[in-house]
């Protein structure tokens, strides 16, 4: 793991609704690749400046798992990295970085088997932490 990427941390926020739709037509090359099937849905989190500047740099020293779209005809589908995540010390997950998103680099979506809001206990503007893991 490189120097400073271990502990992060992020607000809860609900994003546009767009993550349950495309984790449910991603599900089986999130199974694939990842080895679950995710909750149909992502935790979205929004990280201040220095930290989001630090994960992204984390990130892109990190060799991540990619995550082939599916074949739909007439949908244009982007590739999908994955990282593993420990979320707030209990809960393994992964954060996914579609190539093609709407987010910019100061938020976080995480996937995980379980539904995290209700795992973690957490709503809008709760604090979660979490830690990158070796891929």
């Amino acid at each position: 793991m490189p120097e400073g990427c271990g502990e992060f941390s992020g607000r809860v926020f609900s994003g546009v609704g767009h993550g349950s739709f495309y984790v449910s037509i991603y599900s089986k090359s999130l199974r694939r690749a990842l080895g679950y099937n995710p909750y149909p849905g992502t935790l979205n989190l929004k990280m201040g400046g220095e930290d989001a500047e630090r994960l992204n740099s984390c990130l892109g020293a990190l060799r991540g798992i990619r995550v082939e779209p599916p074949k739909i005809p007439g949908e244009r589908l982007a590739v999908v990295i994955a990282f593993p995540v420990e979320i707030e010390g209990a809960i393994r997950g992964h954060i996914v970085r579609p190539e093609i998103t709407i987010y910019k680099g100061d938020v976080v979506e995480v996937v995980a088997q379980e539904y995290l809001r209700d795992a973690l206990k957490v709503r809008d503007g709760d604090q979660v932490s979490f830690r990158l893991l070796d891929p």
